[in-house]
């Protein structure tokens, strides 16, 4: 039977995995990626692990169990409820009893422990809060300043010009932070009032002033395109992405990056990579709570990736909303995300994302009164509802596990007036 030692040692190597990271010299992650899944476990599970605790959790050496709250956090990554959960999944070695035999020891040890006992367990994770924290709460005594200009009114790299003001607040130290997804986090001098930064990659980002461990402020930066933005990158948290050198990348009516026009950019191809086509820009009227996608898209036939598929991203100025369409056989590497609602394969029936995504495959996604409808091949596969106000539809993006190529894709606002419309004819 495996130790939690062993269990938290797969949990790791799995995250490792999923997000395509390297090693930083021995067994620590690189700063970039533990303040990326610092988030993405905030996002996930709503529990907010410190940097410090990640960095304890990824030394070699590391030999304690951590607290319940960080493990489930953990695995929230992987898609699953709870550390229970993913040891139930992981339970056995080959040659040792199968999972139900140990989930049946397991319950029977539980409903052995005196009602007491469990009673100071539940009282323990409450007033914990199951959240963890290195820094005191902020004081904020008066108003907080918080902006910034973009130097070039399009497209990327983008300096923006950022000033701020933290005279109001008393705390121990302050932090400037790009976005969610670009997790260079970067102390700032509290007598400062002036900061830049670059931005590699379109999109709506959310930029944030934080006091300590809180954040006080956040400001919205549009990076827009002029069209279609192709861009490629080695794994979720290259903050540094590279831009393909040809003019336009359309022919025989489709938008379409082969793999020798990466070669070309001085991509390396043998090793994994990801391609993404960017439409950001202002949509006339066009609101998250109603709208509708209609697209055409393809993965290339040459992928070396084992799991080969395309993922569709609508962002809004709060949330994205995503699907992933993957190969047959990979269910359970798909997800879907509309709004704050997030289904994942590990965890969902998403066996109707399963496609030959070498094939043209038509995808709509349709939004109306925050009810989300998705068809493939013009058959309604799966439905989601979500409740927060997402505010615009800001931009779309296609991502490929190697390359591939979108056909056509269109974007109707809830009106039914189609604001944008390309089939990619030269």
């Amino acid at each position: 039977m495996k130790s939690d030692q062993d269990h938290i040692v797969l949990c790791k190597q799995l995250i490792e995995e999923k997000f395509h990271f390297e090693k930083n010299g021995g067994d620590l992650l690189r700063q970039r990626d533990l303040e990326y899944l610092a988030d993405q476990i905030e996002a996930n599970s709503g529990i907010k692990l410190s940097l410090s605790t990640l960095k304890r959790l990824w030394k070699k050496d590391y030999d304690t169990t951590p607290h319940p709250s960080t493990l489930d956090a953990l695995v929230s990554l992987l898609g699953f409820k709870d550390w229970q959960e993913f040891k139930m999944t992981h339970a056995s070695l080959p040659g040792e009893p199968d999972a139900r035999s140990e989930r049946q020891r397991f319950w029977r040890k539980w409903i052995a422990v005196p009602l007491a006992a469990l009673a100071l367990l539940f009282f323990w994770i409450i007033t914990s809060g199951g959240r963890e924290s290195d820094l005191a709460r902020p004081l904020i005594k008066g108003p907080v300043v918080f902006n910034g200009n973009k130097t070039v009114s399009q497209g990327v790299p983008n300096t923006v010009i950022f000033n701020y003001d933290v005279s109001n607040i008393e705390a121990d130290s302050f932090f400037f932070q790009q976005s969610w997804n670009n997790i260079e986090r970067v102390k700032l001098d509290p007598d400062g009032q002036v900061y830049s930064n670059i931005y590699y990659y379109p999109g709506f980002h959310k930029a944030k002033l934080i006091a300590n461990d809180s954040i006080v402020s956040r400001f919205r930066v549009h990076i827009t395109t002029d069209g279609w933005f192709p861009l490629v990158r080695y794994s979720y948290t290259d903050g540094l992405p590279t831009y393909l050198k040809g003019q336009s990348y359309v022919s025989n009516g489709a938008l379409h990056v082969r793999r020798s026009d990466l070669e070309a950019s001085n991509v390396a191809t043998d090793k994994y990579f990801s391609l993404s086509y960017f439409n950001v820009r202002e949509f006339e009227n066009t609101h998250s709570d109603n709208f509708t996608v209609d697209a055409r898209v393809a993965s290339d036939s040459s992928s070396t990736s084992p799991c080969n598929g395309f993922e569709l991203v609508i962002l809004a100025e709060v949330h994205i909303f995503y699907i992933s369409v993957v190969a047959r056989g990979c269910e359970r590497e798909s997800g879907i995300k509309m709004g704050e609602v997030v289904h994942r394969g590990t965890t969902n029936d998403l066996s109707a994302f399963g496609r030959d995504v070498t094939q043209w495959q038509n995808v709509q996604v349709k939004v109306v009164d925050k009810k989300a409808s998705i068809s493939l091949d013009d058959k309604v596969v799966y439905t989601i509802t979500f409740k927060q106000d997402l505010g615009k539809v800001v931009g779309l993006t296609c991502n490929f596990a190697g390359t591939g190529a979108v056909d056509y894709m269109k974007l109707t606002n809830g009106e039914g007036k189609v604001v944008l419309e390309d089939t990619f004819e030269q």
